[in-house]
């Protein structure tokens, strides 16, 4: 299985740690206040469309414990049903990168935003972890 890592479409710094993809679309309901999407670190799982996102489901979520430090996070990550669909998080060249989700009901889980992220091979990303050099 490869590995592939979240990256800033703009200042070309990795995002996530490299994650393991299940190409499984698990189903999400808004509803349900438990765990039944449980993301474990390291992996990435594509949920089914959310029609209720105004902007639009990113439909690819992993855990917020997947993220690097590279990853800055606003004060509010849509805490106990906060959650806009708005973006929370940036690179540190300051660009919108997703949302983190951290609600007290629902499963924590970063989306990212596919018009300012891609996904690279993790074996470009593991020889240079902070996003310096190879991708200036």
């Amino acid at each position: 299985m490869h590995k592939q890592s979240l990256v800033c479409k703009f200042c070309h710094t990795p995002i996530s740690i490299p994650l393991c993809f299940d190409d499984t679309v698990r189903p999400f309901d808004f509803a349900r206040q438990d765990d039944s999407i449980a993301i474990p670190k390291g992996w990435a799982w594509r949920v089914e469309p959310l029609h209720f996102h105004p902007f639009g489901s990113r439909q690819i979520w992993f855990s917020p414990a997947s993220l690097l430090d590279t990853v800055i996070t606003n004060r509010n990550t849509f805490g106990c049903c906060g959650h806009t669909g708005q973006n929370n998080t940036r690179s540190r060249s300051g660009y919108a990168v997703g949302s983190r989700i951290d609600e007290c009901g629902h499963q924590p889980r970063f989306e990212p935003n596919p018009k300012n992220t891609y996904w690279a091979a993790s074996h470009l990303i593991d020889a240079d972890p902070v996003g310096e050099g190879a991708w200036d």
